[in-house]
């Protein structure tokens, strides 16, 4: 990671507020670039109607924090001036800045995970491997998910169709019939009403060994018989039923 990089993914915070919630201090390998961001990203979160300061505030802020001097205004320039509109945002920023979260995520997630483990050996009942394994897997849910932010936009992952696959086997239920099944993507979605419409005679009934309950119009008796013996039937003009 250059700090030419950083500098832009800074530019891109700085542009998109909603990062500052996501994106650490520590994500920046660059001293100065981290310091200055640091000092934003609290300004930033100590209210939700905060907005993002001008670079004059930001010289200010900076100074009040820098008790060593070490961010001068030439530095703060370098860190400030970038141009996003000289770099792609779908084809070169969104990438590399998704890819960086999602990185410096993981290794995060790595040093928790670790921690967890460092007490498993003293685990001496089944409840608290439970509430330990909970724990874990929270851990690893969080560190690799790639949808960073919940907003109106859907994400920074919107234009990655793989970031929208569901496992939608939990949210089906099966409507016995193999194929449909199958044109369904597991069965029938839970919580819906769904309804087969056709034209007449055009195979609502796919299996000719469906049975089905039949009522005669004249006498109002109920038999129970299979899609091909009624074509049959019909065949024969029988036409009562």
């Amino acid at each position: 990671m250059t700090p030419q990089l950083e500098k832009v993914f800074f530019a891109y915070i700085m542009k998109h507020k909603k990062y500052f919630h996501i994106v650490k201090t520590y994500f920046f390998r660059n001293s100065e670039i981290q310091f200055v961001y640091g000092v934003v990203q609290k300004y930033i979160l100590e209210s939700i109607d905060s907005i993002v300061p001008s670079p004059r505030q930001i010289l200010d802020m900076v100074a009040i924090e820098d008790k060593e001097g070490l961010i001068t205004k030439e530095i703060l320039k370098a860190i400030l001036q970038v141009k996003l509109t000289d770099y792609s945002e779908k084809d070169f920023i969104l990438p590399r800045f998704n890819g960086w979260i999602l990185s410096n995520r993981l290794k995060t997630g790595t040093v928790d995970v670790i921690d967890e483990t460092r007490d498993l050996e003293n685990i001496s009942d089944f409840g608290q491997a439970v509430e330990a394994a909970n724990r874990i897997r929270a851990i690893v849910d969080e560190m690799s998910s790639t949808k960073f932010v919940e907003d109106d936009d859907l994400g920074s992952d919107f234009d990655d169709p793989e970031n929208h696959v569901q496992d939608s086997s939990k949210f089906k239920v099966t409507c016995g019939f193999p194929t449909i099944d199958h044109l369904l993507g597991g069965g029938w979605d839970i919580a819906t009403l769904n309804v087969i419409m056709a034209q007449t005679n055009a195979g609502k009934c796919t299996f000719c060994g469906t049975g089905i309950s039949l009522r005669n119009k004249r006498t109002g008796c109920h038999t129970e018989t299979k899609i091909d013996r009624l074509f049959a039937e019909i065949r024969k003009g029988h036409t009562d039923i």
